[in-house]
């Protein structure tokens, strides 16, 4: 049973997929907490100039 486990989570196609779903739920999670606005909505740098 162990020597399965240890077989299934060192499989490279895992380790990628892992990776991969780990990258885009930290590059979903900053999209949603600096949210989507384009230059005219949010505080954009150049708007007092």
């Amino acid at each position: 049973m162990i020597k399965r486990l240890l077989v299934f989570f060192t499989n490279q196609k895992l380790k990628w997929m892992g990776r991969f779903v780990y990258y885009l739920l930290i590059l979903l999670l900053l999209f949603f907490m600096y949210g989507f606005n384009d230059a005219s909505a949010g505080s954009y740098i150049y708007n007092d100039f």
